[in-house]
């Protein structure tokens, strides 16, 4: 797989190998993007097309017939009945005992200071998940609950208006940590330009694995400030690792697994995320706990029971977020690098638990409620070229036109 990405953002003529079998050149004053030989059997595998101002993706290539893997996610293979090989794999089934969380949370304020004030640092972006993560924390498992959002510029009105409601209805302390827009601009900019290996791309973007990666660094800090012995976070089945409870040393691994291509690829990135990778003072976290890990997770489900703490589905985010606006423009750069939906095996995983049906699934990376005009103009706001002007010659415009 060889990607080539000229953008003017940082030192001219530097040469860098990102990930695995990249290259980064940062030559021209302009961002472009060179298609090469990715999974050749799959190259041309999607279709753009607009419906009422906005986009519906069509993937014509083979996929799963009991979840929704298309041939082009990496390391997936077929059987004769046409069931991917992620379905066949055991491990791939992410069944969670309730009384696992409790013991985990048991655990972590075992060693805890008695002097504390809080329980656990909640990562809570108002979006849907972390929004009842916030809930079962507070409410089914009894903790003393400190809220922690780090605001990327980008997060919906919607988003925010969630926060306010739901805060309030669980009477929770909130805590909204905004890094300068100088600084998570070209961290999105330049993670667009960066080739990550495929233990991100699987269940990410590389805009949002960085992103992510500044809440787990920056929670992590804080709580260990703080004296806040467990982190909380939003994640369901599938969608962050096999296990509900998240050392963290694994946390800071993922943290420094992003942020070492960000910091190579410019200078001023690397000056401002140096003070975020220095070890936290104070006693550090024992980990991320995923409470939903051990819900019979489903969105229908999780919307009826969210309705009771007044969040309401913004109508300003495309299908797959409750929280980000720069989220669609990620994900069409996303699926035209690789030709799968970024969110495609969390979906799948859905599918495989019963939270989702196959039908259902399909429809929200066909569906994906992304409006080109907010695409052009987060793209604007960045300073790179929109998702819709990046398509491959012969996939076809946006338009359905070939």
């Amino acid at each position: 797989m060889l990607v080539d990405v000229d953008f003017g953002h940082t030192e001219p003529g530097l040469t860098l190998t990102v990930g695995m079998g990249s290259r980064l050149h940062t030559e021209r004053q302009q961002f472009m993007l060179h298609r090469r030989c990715y999974r050749r059997e799959t190259l041309m595998a999607i279709r753009f097309e607009e419906v009422a101002d906005e986009l519906r993706i069509h993937y014509d290539q083979q996929l799963c017939a009991r979840c929704i893997l298309p041939a082009s996610f990496p390391d997936i293979s077929f059987d004769e009945a046409g069931v991917c090989s992620y379905c066949n794999d055991e491990q791939e089934q992410v069944l969670v005992d309730p009384q696992t969380i409790s013991q985990a949370v048991e655990s972590a304020l075992a060693g805890a200071d008695p002097q504390r004030n809080y329980d656990c640092l909640a990562l809570f972006s108002g979006g849907k998940d972390s929004s009842l993560a916030l809930s079962v924390a507070r409410r089914t498992l009894g903790l003393r609950v400190l809220a922690f959002t780090l605001d990327n510029g980008f997060l919906s009105r919607g988003s925010s208006a969630n926060m306010r409601r739901v805060l309030d209805e669980l009477e929770i302390d909130h805590v909204r940590f905004r890094p300068p827009g100088g600084m998570m601009r070209p961290l999105y900019k330049i993670s667009m330009g960066l080739e990550f290996a495929s233990d991100t791309t699987k269940y990410s973007t590389g805009g949002c694995g960085s992103c992510i990666s500044m809440v787990l660094a920056s929670g992590l800090r804080f709580a260990s400030a703080h004296r806040i012995p467990l982190l909380i976070g939003g994640w369901t089945p599938g969608q962050f690792t096999t296990s509900p409870l998240v050392p963290a040393s694994f946390l800071n691994n993922v943290v420094e697994r992003h942020f070492e291509p960000l910091t190579a690829a410019s200078s001023t990135l690397r000056e401002q995320l140096t003070g975020w990778l220095a070890t936290p003072t104070g006693a550090t976290p024992v980990g991320l706990l995923n409470p939903l890990y051990a819900t019979r997770y489903s969105e229908e489900a999780t919307l009826a029971e969210l309705a009771k703490i007044g969040w309401v589905k913004p109508k300003d985010t495309d299908s797959c977020s409750t929280n980000c606006q720069v989220n669609g423009l990620l994900v069409l750069d996303h699926i035209k690098r690789y030709q799968f939906h970024p969110y495609v095996y969390e979906l799948s995983h859905h599918v495989r638990l019963g939270a989702l049906s196959r039908v259902e699934a399909l429809d929200k990376i066909t569906r994906v409620g992304i409006q080109p005009s907010g695409v052009t103009r987060i793209a604007a706001e960045l300073g790179v070229a929109s998702s819709l002007d990046l398509a491959p010659a012969g996939i076809g415009d946006v338009s359905g036109r070939r």
